[in-house]
């Protein structure tokens, strides 16, 4: 299921650079920053993660939430998230249909070891044949390196944390901070 959250609809970005030229200045604050916790969301009525929706990292200072589009796009916000504990019974979107409720939770086993960690650096993942497109973030810290990549690709959006054998020749990283 795809993942949908009120008043959150962010723009993509296929490529680095432009990436880097809208973000850049904010990307610099992540340099250093503490993880304080990080946020996933838990499709209540499947009782499973959802694989479409975003992560939001809570810093010190600010949000960073970072997730994927169709088509191998990026989308890197700040505190834009509204971060309410559940929205209860779904909501209404256009023309009657009913979306199926989240709630926001901390408890994911394969981002705990991040929390409490420090940023020291992070990378765009990009496609190494020069094709379009950003398939994930790579963020280094204190305690190991977490890889967010959206494993669907061109073909929709589902986020892996460390996914086990997705084609690491098939990427090159970009520097981002």
């Amino acid at each position: 299921m795809a993942f949908e959250w009120p008043e959150y609809d962010p723009p993509g970005y296929g490529d680095a650079q432009s990436l880097l030229d809208t973000m850049g200045y904010d990307l610099e604050g992540l340099h250093g920053a503490r993880i304080c916790n990080v946020y996933s969301a838990w499709d209540i009525e499947a009782e499973r993660w959802c694989a479409s929706s975003p992560v939001v990292f809570e810093l010190e200072d600010f949000r960073l939430e970072i997730g994927f589009a169709s088509g191998c796009l990026i989308r890197l916000t700040m505190n834009q998230i509204q971060m309410s504990a559940s929205i209860a019974g779904g909501w209404l979107a256009a023309a009657g249909v009913r979306r199926l409720p989240f709630e926001w939770r901390t408890d994911r086993c394969e981002l705990a070891p991040y929390v409490g960690r420090f940023i020291l650096g992070a990378d765009f993942l990009v496609m190494n044949d020069g094709g379009q497109g950003i398939l994930g973030i790579c963020i280094r810290t204190d305690g190991g390196t977490l890889e967010l990549v959206n494993v669907a690709s061109a073909g929709g959006v589902k986020v892996e944390i460390n996914p086990p054998g997705y084609d690491v020749t098939g990427i090159k990283r970009i520097i981002a901070i």
